[in-house]
């Protein structure tokens, strides 16, 4: 019986290498590159070749996350790829001033709660893509976002994501288009999820 070629860049499947943890404005141009993969690998069945050009000319998130300390990202940290940048997102209390109410997107369409964190730019690896790492960075922000005193969560998800935010109980507000930076609408949907504090402490959606 002769020995099955090994595949060096397959991601392995022990979630002991898959490392959670807060970026780092170093860790910018690694999340910069794979947001580029992520949108061109898994957006392909939900927008146009201009609409992820828009979307990528838009800019897939904001920086300031980063260095506030409320971006996260996981990193693959076995022996082939050793930290790879594989998933991220974060959490904010404002939108950036490119996306709020006044710059473009319809009002009645992108107001959001002042009262809300704001869920924001959750992308994987599309070679990571299916294995819970987009729930387990969502999980991980709500819990973050409830500890700084937050009980309504919303975001603007894309096409692609609605799927996994449903699964993790965000309910659909309405849909809406995000202009791109070459002069192209993208297609979102806002969703909202609001977590419940019981009385012993624990919550619960």
């Amino acid at each position: 019986m002769t020995e099955k070629p090994k595949c060096p860049d397959r991601p392995r499947d022990a979630a002991a290498e898959l490392v959670l943890r807060r970026a780092a404005p170093e860790d910018i141009p690694a999340i910069d590159a794979m947001h580029f993969l992520s949108v061109q690998g898994l957006g392909a069945a939900d927008y146009s070749p201009a609409e992820l050009e828009a979307f990528i000319t838009h800019g897939t998130y904001d920086p300031a996350m980063v260095h506030g300390g409320t971006y996260y990202l996981i990193e693959d940290r076995s022996v082939e790829v050793e930290g790879r940048v594989v998933a991220s997102g974060g959490w904010a209390r404002h939108l950036p001033h490119s996306e709020a109410p006044g710059a473009g997107i319809d009002e009645q369409t992108s107001v959001l709660s002042p009262t809300s964190a704001k869920v924001r730019s959750v992308f994987v690896h599309p070679r990571y893509a299916r294995r819970g790492l987009g729930s387990r960075l969502v999980r991980h922000v709500e819990e973050e976002a409830q500890a700084a005193g937050f009980r309504l969560l919303e975001l603007w998800a894309s096409l692609t994501g609605v799927p996994l935010y449903r699964r993790l109980g965000y309910q659909e507000i309405r849909r809406l288009s995000i202009p791109g930076g070459n002069g192209v609408e993208v297609p979102a949907v806002h969703m909202a999820k609001l977590i419940a504090c019981h009385p012993n402490g624990a919550t619960a959606a």
